[in-house]
Parts: structure tokens; C-alpha cells; sequence
């Protein structure tokens, strides 16, 4: 990193956002400027605050009625690097970003006004980039746990193994509030997972570009989890996930023409609630959950996310469970998010990487999989299929790749 960037954090105020920070104070002499925006107030707390992070707070709602206002922000104050925390239309903010053609850009994922469920809208965003001009700056997209790390440890797996017959992904959040509540609670945004189970058909990547909708939506396509998780995380009983698509699913099937799919569950009596209210009401309602930070009101449980590849003769796991009772700045999910968060911003600053878009993915040859292995207890299983079972061949339970010194984010 030749000279330091100013950096602008997109929803600052929100759950994600407060982890990022929280962190960022660990960081911040590795920024000029630090510029924090978001539709609602800062408030500061004992985890961070404008003061101890040197930052200036601008609060705007980033719709296209204020796009003239953002373009000048980055204009004005000279931005280097946006980091997207926020629920904003993607295609939007990066267009203005693009068309700024001065700083780089991270989102966690598309935030989009399309009706159209995920994996389609993301292909047909992916399809109107190649009609455009390569951006100016290097740009890291969908970066996070899922999409983001586990893109990683895909390619970490099929740089070692090769190209699997099909990759499923397969997350049990466990999380629940430590005291008895009422309102029933998730630990990620509760507008995307509403959509995700919800509003959206179901999907499931089918290969390049070829997905398969399933409808309603994923509460009624559901899949049993014991075969999955079992091999690699022993439970007395196991729930049934809700089929659902990820920009990652989407990401990896297309590169590599294959079959890419998604299962989520959460705690069972928030997903028996969500059943029951869908039944009743036909819907469910942002106004219906409540999120779970683990800030304050303290957090039992872990969130598990498992990547498995599968190959004719064996099969290949990625596992990383992150336990709330480890951590008392954020959950064990905006944890795993930050992590990956951390790795593309770690990426921009020390990896030269060329203009364009990029996906995870495609960062073996960055310290992206460095950051992410030394933050992130990630094991791989090596299991080899004997008919219908499976036997364990190695196992490495934290999985290291790159050199130089240890990152601690």
C-alpha cells in the first residue's frame, strides 16, 4: 500500500456494520480519512464510536433520488475505497462508483430493485457488465461468509482435488437468545432472510447460467439434513434446511458449468414460527423476527455453514462453526461475515489486483484465503464413497493457506 486511502463505510449503523467497526479500531491507521453514511442516526456505544474510530458520520439515504448528493460525497471527499454494508440497490451504488472511476468498491452481496428472484436477477447483472466498459479500479463482489468465504474454500478445494460433479452448501444457524424472549430472532438481516425463505421461489443452480425455480418458496422444499452434516458434525437429531440460492451458488456454477445449491435452516422454534405464520398469513413480516446480535443480550448457540464437493469417488467438506459463547462484540454469523468482509478489504490495500470486477473465488493469488485461514477455524474432510457410506481419509482441522506473517484481524 503505497499512500493511505479515504475510506467510506455504506450502512454504518446497521448489525453487520457495528462488527466491521468494532474491528476497525484495530485498523485504523491503515486509512487517511474514515467517512461513515447511513439513512439513520449514529449512535455511538462502548464497542465504537465516532471518536475513537477519527470518523465523520453523513447521513443519507442512497436511492436514486440522491444520487447526484452521493456522487458528490465521493467527489468532494476525495474517497478511495467504499466498503457496502448496507441494503442499497448494488447495481445503483457501484454504477455511480464506476462511473466516479476513482475507488474501488466491496459489496456483501446484490441488493437489488428487481422483482425477480436471486439467481435470475443476478445473471441478468452479470450478463449487462459484459456489454460494458471494464471499470477503472479493481472491485471485490459478494464478500462475506456466504457468498465470500466459502467461495474460497471451493477454490482452495478444487485447486487441490479438481472440479466436483456438484458443490451443496449447507448452514445450521443454532443461535438463540441466552434469555427468554418472546419475539422469535435470527442473526443476519431480517429483510434478506425473509426474501430468501420467503418472498423468492426456491433455486438451485443447475449449471451455467441454467437454474431450476421450485415454488412457492423454500418452506416447502426442503431437504434432510442428517446425510449432510452427519460425516463431520455429530448432533442427536438433525432438522430439515429450506432450499434457497446464494450469489455464491451462482458464482461457482457458472465458472464451472456444474450444479451448485443451498440449504439454511435456523432454530426450530423460530423456523416452526415462520411455518405457522406463512400457513396463516400467507406472508411473513419483516415486523415478525427480530434480530439477535449477541450485544447485550447475550447468544447461545453457533452458526455452522458446511461446503461439501462431490466427486464420483469421494467427498470433500469445508466446516467452520461459530459458537456466540466465544465472542461478545457480535454473533458467531457477523463474525464469519466480518471475516470475510476483512479478507477483501485486506485484499484491496495489499494485493495488486488488476481493474475490473472480481470474485472471490478467483483471489487464490491474493492474501484474501491468507486473512481468511488466520481468523477463520476452517476443516476439511477427505472422505472416500464405499457404496453408500462414507470413510474418513484425512481431515485437517484448521486448514492454512499462503505465507508470511500471521493477520489478526
Amino acid at each position: 500500500m503505497k499512500t493511505k486511502k479515504n475510506l467510506l463505510v455504506l450502512g454504518a449503523c446497521g448489525t453487520l456494520a457495528h462488527t466491521v467497526l468494532t474491528y476497525l479500531k484495530n485498523h485504523r491507521h491503515l486509512f487517511r480519512k474514515l467517512y461513515l453514511l447511513d439513512k439513520e442516526p449514529f449512535r455511538d456505544d462502548n464497542f465504537r464510536s465516532l471518536t475513537n474510530l477519527d470518523a465523520s458520520f453523513v447521513r443519507l439515504n442512497l436511492t436514486s433520488r440522491h444520487a447526484k448528493k452521493f456522487s458528490k460525497l465521493l467527489k468532494d471527499k476525495k474517497i478511495d475505497l467504499v466498503l457496502d454494508l448496507s441494503d442499497a440497490d448494488t447495481e445503483l451504488t457501484s454504477q455511480l462508483i464506476f462511473d466516479y472511476g476513482k475507488a474501488s468498491y466491496i459489496c456483501c452481496g446484490l441488493s437489488t430493485s428487481s422483482y425477480a428472484p436471486l439467481g435470475e436477477a443476478l445473471n441478468e447483472w452479470i450478463d449487462a457488465q459484459k456489454n460494458k466498459p471494464t471499470p477503472k479500479m479493481p472491485h471485490i463482489f459478494f464478500t462475506g461468509m456466504n457468498p465470500g468465504a466459502v467461495n474460497v474454500w471451493a477454490a482452495i478445494g478444487i485447486k487441490k482435488f479438481g472440479v466436483p460433479k456438484e458443490i451443496i452448501e449447507f448452514e445450521y444457524d443454532t443461535s438463540r437468545f441466552m434469555k427468554h424472549h418472546k419475539e422469535k430472532m435470527v442473526t443476519w438481516c431480517i429483510p434478506e432472510f425473509v426474501v430468501e425463505l420467503v418472498t423468492d421461489p426456491a433455486e438451485i443452480i443447475l449449471g451455467d447460467h441454467k437454474i431450476k425455480s421450485m415454488f412457492p418458496n423454500g418452506l416447502y422444499h426442503t431437504e434432510n439434513l442428517e446425510p449432510l452434516f452427519s460425516p463431520v458434525w455429530k448432533l442427536k437429531s438433525y432438522p430439515r434446511g429450506c432450499m434457497s440460492t446464494h450469489e455464491e451458488c451462482v458464482t461457482l456454477g457458472n465458472k464451472h458449468n456444474i450444479p451448485a445449491k443451498f440449504i439454511y435452516t435456523v432454530n426450530q422454534e423460530t423456523m416452526d414460527f415462520i411455518r405457522k405464520t406463512y400457513k396463516e398469513k400467507g406472508k411473513v413480516e419483516e415486523s415478525d423476527l427480530v434480530i439477535g446480535s449477541n450485544v447485550g443480550d447475550s447468544l447461545l448457540g453457533s452458526d455452522n455453514v458446511a461446503l461439501r464437493l462431490d466427486y464420483e469417488d469421494r467427498a470433500v467438506y469445508y466446516f467452520n462453526s461459530a459458537s456466540n459463547e466465544n465472542l461478545k462484540e457480535c454473533s458467531g454469523t457477523d463474525y464469519q461475515v466480518a471475516t470475510g468482509v476483512y479478507a477483501a478489504l485486506f485484499t484491496l490495500l495489499f494485493s495488486d489486483l488488476k481493474p475490473g470486477i472480481h470474485y472471490t473465488e478467483d483471489l487464490l493469488g491474493t492474501i484474501f484465503p491468507k486473512f481468511l485461514t488466520d481468523n477463520m477455524m476452517i476443516q476439511e474432510f477427505v472422505f472416500e464413497k464405499q457404496g453408500k457410506r462414507l470413510k474418513q481419509i484425512s481431515h485437517d482441522p484448521h486448514i492454512n493457506y499462503g505465507k508470511g506473517e500471521f493477520i489478526k484481524m
